[in-house]
C-alpha cells in the first residue's frame, strides 16, 4: 500500500511539471523508479513513455482549447520526433548508454545556461497590433497574467525541426518525453513566448511518447499496473495546475525550465558516470 501512495505522489508531482513546464516528468520518474522502486533501467523507461503519453492527453487538450499550443507547429514538429523516438527506442537496448547520457546532459547544460541569458536579455515585444503578418505557423493566445492578447510569428523554424528529431531520439534513449530540448529551442531560436512553447510541447511530446512506448511494449516492458498507478496521480497534478497556470508569469516559467533543465543535466551525468 505504501508502494502504491508513492507512486500516485509521483503521478501528482509529474502532472503538475507536465502542465506548467510542458515537460512530460520522465526525468523525474525514472530515476525514482530504479533508485527508489528498484526497477530495472528498461522497465522504468517504458513506464515513463506510457505515463507521459496520458500526460499530454490530459494537459494539450486544454491549451488546444485555449489557443496557448499552436497547433501547425506542434503537428508539424511531431513529425519528426515521432521519427527520431523510433529510432531512439530501437537503439536504446544496443548503444552504452552511459555515453549517450553523458552527451545529453552536456545538451542540457547549455540549454539551461541559454535560456538564462534569454530571460535576463528579455524577449522581443510580441505585439497585439491588427496589422501584423500571419505565416503558417502564426499564433496568438490570451495571458491573463499580463491581461493581454499575445500574438507572434515564429522564425527560424527550420532549427525546431532538428530540436524536435534530436529530442525523439533523446525520449527513445531516457524516457523522458524530450520537452527539455523543444522549449529552450522555440523560445530562444524562433522567439515563441515561453508559455506558448511549453504548451505546444506538451503536445508534441505524447506522440514522441507513443511512439517510444510502442517499441518497449513489443518487448514486453511495460508494467501496467505501475503504470496505472502514476496515471491516476497525473489526473489529480493535472487538475491543480490547470487552475493557476494561466497566473504565473514568463519568468517565473522560464526560472521552473532552467531549474529543471540543471536536473536533468545532473542526472544524466551521474548515470553516465555511473556506467564506467
Amino acid at each position: 500500500m505504501i508502494n502504491v501512495l508513492l507512486l500516485i505522489f509521483v503521478g501528482v508531482i509529474v502532472g503538475i511539471l507536465g502542465a506548467i513546464l510542458g515537460l512530460g516528468g520522465g526525468i523525474i520518474m525514472v530515476p525514482v523508479l530504479t533508485f527508489l522502486f528498484d526497477m530495472p533501467i528498461h522497465d522504468a523507461i517504458a513506464v515513463s513513455l506510457v505515463v507521459i503519453t496520458a500526460n499530454s492527453m490530459s494537459t494539450s487538450a486544454v491549451y488546444l482549447k485555449t489557443g496557448v499550443a499552436n497547433l501547425n507547429l506542434g503537428i508539424a514538429l511531431s513529425t519528426l520526433s515521432v521519427l527520431g523516438a523510433l529510432a531512439g527506442s530501437k537503439t536504446a537496448v544496443h548503444l552504452p548508454e552511459h555515453l549517450v547520457m553523458i552527451v545529453l546532459g552536456a545538451i542540457q547544460l547549455l540549454m539551461a545556461y541559454l535560456t538564462y541569458i534569454k530571460m535576463k536579455k528579455g524577449s522581443k515585444e510580441h505585439t497585439d497590433t491588427a496589422d501584423m503578418k500571419q505565416s503558417f505557423f502564426y499564433g496568438e493566445f490570451y495571458d491573463k497574467a499580463s491581461n493581454k492578447l499575445v500574438k507572434y510569428n515564429p522564425v527560424k523554424t527550420g532549427y525546431n525541426f532538428l530540436f524536435s528529431a534530436f529530442s525523439g531520439v533523446f525520449s527513445g534513449l531516457s524516457g523522458a518525453g524530450g520537452g527539455a530540448l523543444i522549449i529552450p529551442g522555440m523560445n530562444l531560436i524562433s522567439n515563441i513566448p515561453i508559455k506558448a512553447a511549453t504548451a505546444t510541447s506538451s503536445f508534441v511530446i505524447g506522440f514522441t511518447a507513443a511512439a517510444g512506448s510502442i517499441v518497449y511494449m513489443q518487448a514486453g516492458f511495460v508494467d501496467v499496473k505501475v503504470a496505472c498507478y502514476i496515471i491516476f496521480g497525473i489526473f489529480a497534478g493535472t487538475f491543480i495546475s490547470m487552475r493557476y497556470f494561466s497566473k504565473i508569469t514568463d519568468k517565473k516559467v522560464s526560472y521552473l525550465l532552467i531549474i529543471l533543465l540543471l536536473l536533468v543535466a545532473f542526472q544524466m551525468f551521474y548515470k553516465g558516470v555511473a556506467g564506467f
